[in-house]
């Protein structure tokens, strides 16, 4: 036992067993961590060393290796593989972040081209969308404005028969030769009382509304009273005032100065006054109507009031003065086809 006692490092702990049983252990153990060398070098791509290299590697490092690291042979091949793989794994995510970081800074033909395609495409189809949504002009409205809208254009369709009729009760009467020159000076001169109604030249009177506008911020412009004669003609009004004063006539003009509002050359004062001569109804309903005046001007932005009293007379006497057409002149009547 004396030769046992000084090959061991560790006098403390003295083996029990056999000199033959050791050297067999360390021959096993020297032959594993050559094994797994060798499995290392070779993941390495190293070249696999020699028969005499290893078994002098394996002679140097057994009396290094104590006797309890026999069971766990594992552990240094394990925490050398992890950063290979680790690395191995991370490559192919590096190139391909390379590659979309120099098609981002450098695009070839074929991007720049799609990008374009796709930038028309989508203008395209913001276009086409904003144009069916600006069109659709009732897709929004409430059932009682819709029930409004169609009960005004069929009294305006019956106004529009009943005057059929008579222009066809008036050709009858002409043709049929029984004092014809009478009939034709009667309708002569009904029709020219009806054009200088239109022309602003004649007095009028007849049922229709009176709309009174409050605009206390003064912010109705021109372009605001251009809307509520145009909606008022659309319902059928035949003639319209404005504060008592001002006859609008088809060459009305509307603008502002620095007296204000303006209308031919006359200033309008607040509140503003609308008299017009037509069916009360159809007016009414027009000027209501969601998104007509009466929505335009009671909105935020001009913030005023509207009241509206339907009459079933009213007179309306101030006058147009006609002014003589500076370029425009008769023309000659075009033959009668046969």
């Amino acid at each position: 036992m004396p030769d046992e006692v000084s090959a061991d490092p560790q006098p403390q702990e003295q083996s029990v067993r056999p000199r033959h049983h050791h050297a067999r252990r360390r021959s096993a153990v020297s032959r594993r961590i050559s094994s797994l060398r060798r499995s290392q070098r070779r993941l390495a791509g190293e070249e696999l060393p020699s028969a005499a290299t290893s078994k002098a590697t394996a002679a140097t490092s057994a009396p290094a290796a104590p006797s309890a690291t026999a069971t766990k042979p594992s552990q240094p091949p394990v925490a050398t593989r992890r950063p290979r793989s680790t690395e191995n794994a991370a490559e192919p995510a590096q190139k391909t972040r390379g590659r979309l970081l120099s098609s981002l800074l450098r695009p070839g033909r074929g991007q720049i081209l799609a990008a374009i395609i796709l930038f028309v495409v989508g203008a395209a189809g913001v276009t086409q969308i904003r144009s069916n949504a600006a069109g659709d002009t009732y897709s929004s409205a409430r059932r009682e404005d819709l029930i409004q809208l169609l009960d005004g254009l069929s009294a305006e369709s019956r106004r529009l028969e009943n005057e059929i009729a008579q222009l066809e009760q008036t050709r009858s009467n002409l043709q049929s030769g029984a004092d014809t020159q009478r009939v034709a000076r009667e309708e002569a001169e009904k029709h020219l009382s009806e054009l200088s109604i239109l022309a602003g030249t004649a007095p009028a009177q007849g049922p229709g509304i009176r709309m009174r506008i409050a605009d206390p911020k003064a912010a109705v412009d021109a372009g605001v009273l251009l809307d509520a004669v145009e909606e008022m003609r659309d319902a059928g009004a035949e003639v319209i005032e404005v504060n008592n004063t001002i006859r609008v006539v088809g060459s009305t003009w509307f603008s502002s100065d620095s007296r204000g509002l303006v209308i031919d050359s006359k200033p309008v004062g607040r509140p503003i006054t609308f008299e017009v001569i037509g069916d009360p109804n159809s007016l009414e309903e027009a000027a209501r109507f969601r998104g007509g005046i009466v929505s335009e001007i009671t909105g935020p932005k001009i913030g005023g009031q509207v009241q509206i009293e339907r009459e079933s007379r009213l007179v309306i006497e101030s006058l147009h003065t006609i002014s003589e057409n500076q370029y425009a002149r008769p023309a000659s009547a075009p033959p009668t086809p046969r």
